[in-house]
C-alpha cells in the first residue's frame, strides 16, 4: 500500500457506518478525525443532559478513532469543538488539560445552535500526526478540502 494512499480508520462496531462518514481518514502521517461525540460503539447517546459525561465521552472516543489509526492524543495538531453552551467553556480548559499535553493543539472552538441528533451537547474533530509514518514525497497534495504542503 502505498503511504500516499488515502485509508479509512474504524473500529469494529463502527457507530458512523449507517451514516455512510468515516470515522477517521488517514493519509501519510496525518490522520483527520471526523466529530466525536458522546456515542458508544453502537451509536447510542451517552448523558443525555449530562454535559460533563458527554464531553468526557467524546474525548475518550478520540482517544480510541486516535488509536486505531496508529496516533495518539499526544499527537493531535488541532481540534476543532462544537458545543451548545459557551458558559461551559472553563470545563473543557479543564479536558485539554487532562487529554492533551504540551505543546497543547491549535483549537477553534464553536457554539453552535445544534448538532446532528438533539440530545448532543458537545463534538469534537481532529486533526493529528501518526508517528513512525513518512511525509508524501510529493512537497503539495492536493485532497478535497485542504492542501498539505510539508515543510521538512
Amino acid at each position: 500500500m502505498s503511504r500516499n494512499q488515502i485509508k479509512q480508520v474504524k473500529t469494529d462496531p463502527d457507530p458512523f457506518e449507517a451514516f455512510n462518514l468515516s470515522q477517521a481518514i488517514s493519509y501519510g502521517n496525518l490522520v483527520f478525525v471526523s466529530g466525536q461525540a458522546a456515542l458508544d460503539l453502537e451509536g447510542n447517546i451517552v448523558g443525555a443532559g449530562d454535559f460533563d459525561l458527554q464531553a468526557k465521552t467524546a474525548f475518550e472516543n478520540l482517544k480510541t478513532v486516535l488509536e486505531a489509526a496508529g496516533s495518539s492524543m499526544s499527537q493531535v495538531l488541532k481540534v476543532t469543538i462544537y458545543m451548545k453552551d459557551m458558559s461551559q467553556f472553563p470545563k473543557i480548559i479543564a479536558l485539554r488539560e487532562a487529554y492533551f499535553t504540551k505543546p497543547y493543539p491549535a483549537d477553534t472552538i464553536v457554539e453552535v445552535s445544534a448538532l446532528a441528533l438533539p440530545e448532543l451537547e458537545f463534538e469534537i474533530e481532529a486533526v493529528a500526526a501518526r508517528p513512525g509514518t513518512t511525509p508524501a514525497k510529493n512537497p503539495a497534495v492536493h485532497l478535497p478540502g485542504f492542501l498539505l504542503v510539508n515543510v521538512a
